[in-house]
């Protein structure tokens, strides 16, 4: 493991640089949004328009590296990353930042699936779990440090998005001075989603749910913090909170999951979610330091509900259909994500600031009726047809395949008939 760790340590620090620079993307659009007059419900359409263009690159991005190549799609996307977040500085308006967050999701879903599959090829069956965990710490903490940066310059001018061309841009280098060979992109065969909805209806509605919620989080938090008067620094710390609590609590509810059934993790972190949202709503006079233990309430309870989805899934299927399934959910996800921050910023505009948490409350008590249901309604998953959780990153199908073959060597490539949900 550590030769493996030495050998993709530059692939490491890229997707390091490059999550410092997208997480602070996100928080300062939001923040500056609300500082030029932006309508609530045009910033949510704004933010929203990345994830259309993620889905867009999910979709084209492979295609792209099969004809020219890993290193070359990679320097290309990059560069046009890096250009777009300077383009938001020049071009100040809803329209023209709408367009760039087309841009920047199909920059970034392409940079992705190259840099997972350089890292699912470059370690070994017995290593992937550990790597994939590896990696995913990395992502996340450099998505939570983000957030802090937000304090190094007024949001008001240039300097933060000259800093976020710039993080985009160190990216690059690792992957431009790599001397591996290229490896083979591992193809996605096609899952119809009517098929995986037929065997867990809760595992394909806790996706869209879960994207529902980290889409209008992640698009409005920062216009949330700054309507109940947040400045700057407890703003950045705000979303970092939050960050860090999924990071904390992943890997225990993870592993909880595997013990007893995952549809009641399920709908009791949906429930927390609710309880959390509803009392971020109502939090707008509270002290700062209360917030940011709300906020680290709200991202434990959130931001695990998608690995854990996956993972019910996973427990449903044959170990063949681990990544088109998970690819489909992907897709799933990123559809709810779309609406997120487009329904989230409706909310506040009816509902003000407390709206975006009115919203998610109304999310989260949805999903937990629906877990209820399906808790009821549904097949019992016996100890031994469970996959053993492995948290999988919301980001290509090249994550999935590093979780399916990690996942099949920890079982002996044993394949069980699973039960329906």
């Amino acid at each position: 493991m550590y030769g493996t760790l030495i050998g993709i340590s530059a692939l490491l620090l890229g997707v390091f640089a490059m999550n410092l620079g997208f997480s602070l993307q996100a928080t300062v659009l939001g923040v500056r949004a609300g500082l030029e007059g932006f309508p609530v419900a045009l910033t949510g359409f704004v933010m929203a328009m990345y994830y259309l263009g993620y889905v867009g690159g999910s979709v084209f991005a492979p295609k792209l590296v099969q004809k020219v190549g890993h290193i070359r799609v990679f320097a290309a996307l990059a560069s046009l990353a890096s250009t777009s977040a300077l383009l938001h500085a020049l071009f100040v308006s809803p329209i023209s930042w709408g367009i760039l967050r087309v841009m920047t999701g199909f920059c970034v879903a392409g940079l992705v699936v190259v840099a997972e599959s350089w890292l699912n090829n470059a370690s070994a069956n017995s290593q992937r779990g550990g790597i994939l965990s590896i990696y995913m710490v990395v992502a996340l903490v450099a998505s939570a440090l983000g957030q802090l940066l937000l304090n190094v310059a007024p949001v008001n001018g240039f300097a933060l998005f000259i800093l976020i061309s710039v993080l985009v841009s160190i990216s690059l280098v690792p992957m431009a001075l790599i001397t591996q060979t290229a490896p083979p992109l591992q193809p996605t065969p096609p899952m119809k989603l009517t098929r995986i909805f037929k065997i867990s209806p809760t595992g394909v509605m806790s996706c869209f749910a879960t994207g529902l919620l980290n889409g209008s989080f992640w698009g409005m938090g920062a216009v949330y913090a700054l309507s109940i008067g947040l400045e700057t620094r407890s703003i950045s710390i705000f979303m970092a909170i939050a960050v860090l609590g999924g990071i904390v609590s992943q890997w225990p509810l993870g592993r909880l999951s595997d013990a007893i059934d995952r549809r009641i993790v399920l709908m009791a972190l949906a429930f927390a979610v609710a309880i959390a949202s509803l009392l971020l709503a109502l939090a707008g006079s509270l002290q700062p330091w209360m917030l940011y233990a709300l906020a680290a309430f709200y991202g434990a309870a959130a931001f695990p509900l998608y690995a854990i989805s996956i993972a019910h899934v996973n427990d449903l299927i044959e170990p063949k259909d681990f990544v088109p399934a998970s690819s489909a959910l992907l897709m799933t996800y990123a559809l709810g994500a779309m609406l997120g921050p487009f329904l989230g910023g409706a909310a506040m505009n009816g509902l003000g600031a407390a709206g975006l948490f009115y919203f998610s409350a109304v999310v989260g008590l949805m999903l937990g009726a629906i877990a209820i249901n399906r808790l009821y309604l549904g097949a019992t998953v016996q100890a031994h047809n469970k996959e053993q959780f492995v948290a999988v990153p919301k980001t290509s199908a090249q994550a999935y395949a590093m979780a399916e073959r990690a996942t099949m060597e920890r079982n002996g490539d044993n394949e069980v008939i699973k039960p329906s949900d």
